[in-house]
């Protein structure tokens, strides 16, 4: 790139470029790497419980929004420092500034990008996400009451349900009905009983997302290690909970979740808490989460700047290993925000801000020493022990040939 010839709205385009391929890389990669450990864990279910791997693939789409709101950040952080590490290791900034062009006129290219990863960030966090568990939980619930009707079969031991062994003599073909039940329930380490029953339904609650089972003409006999001698229990009616085991998902009490909600929802939540206690915390930092966590794209975009510059690093493998112990930085910045606006040591709202607070003004102070190219003291110190690094490895490499 001959950068003495070029205007300042070539070059934009020319960055612009560069930025977006490290950017798709980058988000593809990291997406990727999202998705293969929820296959991980679905596995599972299509290879030990039959469950049709295009409802696998529905679940995993559904999983994608939430998966955006990380990856966007990250990927928008990498693709900057990618970008600029390989202009400063081309020596493409040297001719830059040697052309008369501030670093502050070589970054609107890297506002294009920052601002575009932070709307689609935003549209996921407060639209698609909500959406997407509200279908993700809804289609879980479809499996597990499918994989229960299904999985019941007659005269075997069926452990379908976490710590229930149910047994029944005869089975109706929907799988819903059953005759002479025998139910082993150790659910309670203390006080396991066993159930005996004539007859049971199976019954499903889409509201709550649970099933349940109905027993009717039989008897809980209770064998506590405490006790000296089982306790009985006759009943004419009984309903037993169903626990969905891997299929479970932690539900809000008569409704749906936090990350179903969206923000008018967790709002009029907020506003009909009678108390500010732990549950009124956990409302309020969803709230500012959907807004705080995009907003990041902006200013890891921007802190990514000076660190391209500064570094002193070869190779795409060092610039990602670097993004990634900046995006760990603020990681760790968000888990400590959540953990102590959880527990009130102070205001929940401000847990959420914190890191971008933090983090901000970080890329202020380094944007600063980098226009007026006066060094960085974190950046030089690394780069020193980079090239002590280097080096020490350079000498082995030609000790061993000698």
């Amino acid at each position: 790139m001959a950068c003495s010839q070029m205007t300042p709205s070539i070059l934009h385009r020319y960055i612009l470029k560069e930025l977006f391929q490290f950017f798709l890389i980058s988000l593809i990669a990291f997406t990727f790497i999202m998705v293969v450990t929820q296959i991980s864990i679905l596995a599972d279910l299509t290879i030990n419980k039959g469950v049709a791997p295009s409802a696998i693939g529905l679940l995993i789409f559904y999983t994608l929004p939430y998966s955006f709101v990380f990856t966007l950040p990250i990927s928008t952080l990498l693709a900057v420092l990618l970008t600029f590490l390989r202009l400063s290791h081309d020596n493409e900034m040297t001719a830059i500034k040697a052309s008369g062009i501030s670093l502050y006129q070589i970054l609107p290219p890297v506002f294009v990008l920052s601002v575009f990863a932070y709307l689609c960030a935003s549209y996921m966090a407060i639209y698609a996400t909500p959406k997407g568990t509200r279908a993700f939980n809804e289609l879980v619930y479809s499996v597990a009451r499918e994989r229960a009707y299904i999985g019941i079969k007659p005269r075997y031991f069926n452990d379908e349900f976490k710590d229930i062994v149910l047994y029944a003599n005869e089975v109706d073909v929907s799988g819903k009905y059953l005759e002479d039940i025998f139910i082993s329930d150790k659910r309670d380490p203390r006080l396991s009983h066993t159930i005996v029953a004539k007859k049971g339904v199976i019954l499903s609650d889409p509201d709550r997302k649970r099933l349940a089972l109905k027993l009717t003409d039989g008897s809980i006999h209770y064998d506590s290690q405490e006790m000296t001698s089982s306790d009985t229990i006759w009943f004419s009616t009984y309903e037993l909970s169903l626990d969905l085991r891997q299929f479970e998902r932690k539900q809000k009490k008569g409704g749906i979740g936090r990350g179903e909600m969206s923000v008018s929802q967790l709002i009029a939540e907020l506003r009909s808490s009678k108390s500010k206690d732990v549950r009124y915390n956990l409302y309020l930092m969803e709230l500012h989460r959907k807004f705080a966590i995009p907003l990041s794209c902006i200013i890891l975009g921007m802190i990514a700047v000076p660190l391209g510059i500064q570094t002193r690093i070869s190779g795409s493998s060092g610039g990602v290993s670097l993004g990634l112990g900046v995006f760990l930085l603020y990681y760790i910045l968000v888990a400590t925000g959540r953990s102590f606006g959880e527990s009130g040591v102070y205001p929940p709202a401000l847990g959420m801000w914190i890191p971008n607070i933090v983090i901000g003004a970080l890329t202020i102070f380094m944007l600063q020493k980098a226009a007026s190219e006066k060094p960085i003291g974190l950046l030089s110190l690394f780069n020193r022990l980079s090239d002590q690094i280097r080096n020490l490895g350079h000498s082995r490499k030609t000790g061993r040939s000698d």
